[in-house]
């Protein structure tokens, strides 16, 4: 079972600022250079412009990574299914048994999306996605990695088409080693999950018990009460 997420195509979305918003920097400096320029860090309001990533991985490799103008749409979404997604399936899956992965956003459940899918599924299947699971894609894990080997470097892109430039180049730099850990994790967020849910379920279900047998308990009473009033 485990290597059947060897065949999924991993995709997400993620907005990166030009400048940090939040977080502490260190650097290593003597006493009296607490002013130098190489020792400050710029901040703007509001991260001082920022842009919006598209990318995807497999087993075998970090995916293209492509930037979105604007607001993404489901025109948007067709084209990265036609342009990105079939070129990874043609290269990399020549047996047509790719699954493509996407989370539940309207834009990804678009009827032209879906229109693209069901013409294609003879190559490329799609993966069922539960609503609100941040936590079982693995993407998000590298977009982790690759901000902060963004941030660690010096000196910091200064406009939005350096930070283009260099996620573009840190993206393909994440070693296939990494990619294929956080593949592996899957067993284990999925497990994870399972138990949360379990948990979860329990909870509300001793929530509902109690509440019910608290009404229960407290119709005896009221009508007890009614009697002696009469």
């Amino acid at each position: 079972m485990a290597d059947d997420w060897k065949y999924v195509i991993w995709s997400d979305e993620s907005f990166f600022t030009l400048f940090g918003t939040s977080g502490w920097f260190y650097v290593w400096r003597v006493p009296k250079g607490a002013w130098n320029p190489e020792c400050l860090v710029p901040t703007v309001k509001h991260g001082g412009g920022s842009v919006m990533i598209w990318a995807a991985i497999s087993w075998y490799c970090a995916g293209p990574i492509i930037t979105l103008n604007g607001r993404i749409t489901a025109s948007d979404c067709v084209d990265i299914l036609g342009n990105q997604v079939h070129a990874i399936v043609q290269m990399l899956f020549s047996d047509n048994d790719a699954v493509f992965q996407d989370d539940s956003l309207p834009i990804h459940t678009a009827k032209s999306v879906h229109s693209w899918i069901e013409e294609h599924e003879y190559a490329l299947q799609h993966l069922l996605w539960p609503a609100q699971s941040p936590d079982l894609n693995i993407v998000k894990s590298l977009w982790s990695v690759s901000d902060n080997m963004v941030r660690s470097r010096f000196p910091l892109p200064s406009c939005v088409k350096q930070l283009q430039d260099v996620l573009y180049e840190e993206w393909c730099s994440i070693p296939l080693e990494t990619i294929q850990n956080v593949c592996e994790s899957i067993p284990r967020r999925i497990q994870t999950i399972t138990v949360k849910w379990w948990l979860n379920s329990i909870l509300i279900n001793k929530c509902v018990f109690f509440t019910t047998i608290s009404i229960i308990l407290s119709i005896p009473c009221s009508f007890t009460c009614c009697i002696s009033l009469r």
